[in-house]
């Protein structure tokens, strides 16, 4: 196996960091940095325990719909660990690779493919995608001057509702596709080696949409998610902007998390920035304060799913580089067979 490096990779993350930089750029260019020092001076440090308490709860009930979609098999606490250190990977690493290590780690605890994981995984983000989209749509007929985001928030919501409307359909039909793999799997050696081993482990992570009670447990967390989610986004800025209705804050979720979606530098840096500054600046909030508000927001964020997330790499006895190495090999290699004494 060889041994992948970050500089080796540089094709592929280069794009990301410039889109980064660029964005910096212009808030270099834009923001006065004197009146973001001056922002922080004017912050209602009391709202800060709030918010605190809010992103614990917000992360705590994704840690359950995860545990949820993997009918139950991780403890809260494997979870929970398991999702910052993919927190941890995204805020360090290039290529985004928290998801990918997200899935191998929690994979290894609880004995079954990465790939089953990762499609769980992909559930959860389809389902952070309608949110983004329904958010947007509530809130756009307040903010005139965002008529743009109207056909893309709309375009948006419907893909993904048609994208869980067919993985609730291939959960259904787990079978029967199954089968057809199958026989082609007979016939194809490389579809045998290959795809076989993880369309199969894809197929078993949907499993919890064929339960009626599986997918509104998932939905009602990833609901509690995003609810403890948005009024923690409210907290904070009702620091800054103590007159900020909650509507503000959904709004600014929603913009963050299509921003966050470009390719960017680890942690998103920048991108996540220049979204919630753009966001708000619409809504009438000085530059200054809205790049405090979100330079704060990104720091919390970031200094907390790192604590969690070396805690866990600790344990596991993990390092990041290594991490890394793993990462970008795995899916050079066809994926173990999962244990089914464990289903």
């Amino acid at each position: 196996m060889s041994t992948a490096s970050p500089l080796r990779d540089a094709r592929r993350w280069l794009p990301g960091v410039l889109i980064s930089l660029i964005a910096i750029a212009v808030l270099f260019y834009l923001v006065d940095w004197r009146a973001v020092v001056l922002a922080f001076t004017t912050l209602n440090w009391r709202v800060v325990p709030f918010f605190i308490a809010l992103y614990f709860a917000s992360t705590s009930s994704r840690a359950m719909a995860s545990r949820t979609l993997l009918e139950n098999r991780p403890t809260f606490s494997q979870s929970y660990i398991a999702m910052m250190q993919g927190y941890l990977l995204n805020n360090l690493l290039p290529l985004r690779l928290g998801e990918l290590g997200r899935a191998f780690l929690l994979g290894r605890k609880i004995n079954v493919s990465m790939f089953h994981v990762l499609s769980t995984i992909i559930i959860e983000r389809v389902i952070d995608l309608a949110m983004a989209a329904a958010l947007t749509i509530f809130v756009l007929t307040r903010v005139v001057a965002m008529d743009w985001v109207k056909p893309v928030a709309y375009t948006t919501l419907t893909l993904v509702i048609l994208g869980l409307f067919s993985l609730a359909v291939m959960a259904r039909l787990r079978t029967t596709l199954h089968a057809w793999m199958e026989r082609l799997a007979g016939r194809v050696a490389l579809v045998k080696r290959y795809l076989f081993p993880i369309f199969d482990s894809l197929l078993d992570g949907l499993s919890a949409l064929t339960s009626l009670r599986g997918t509104a447990l998932t939905f009602g967390w990833m609901g509690l998610t995003w609810a403890f989610g948005a009024t923690n986004y409210w907290v904070l800025l009702r620091g800054f902007v103590p007159d900020a209705p909650f509507w503000w804050a959904l709004f600014v979720l929603g913009i963050a998390s299509f921003g966050v979606a470009l390719p960017s530098a680890p942690a998103a840096l920048g991108v996540f920035e220049g979204a919630i500054v753009a966001a708000l600046v619409l809504l009438g909030v000085p530059p200054a304060t809205a790049l405090a508000y979100a330079i704060l927001l990104h720091f919390f964020h970031i200094i907390i799913s790192s604590i969690f997330g070396f805690y866990g790499f600790a344990k596991d006895g993990e390092s990041l580089m290594g991490m890394y190495d793993k990462l970008s090999n795995r899916t050079k290699e066809p994926p173990a067979q999962e244990n089914p004494a464990i289903k």
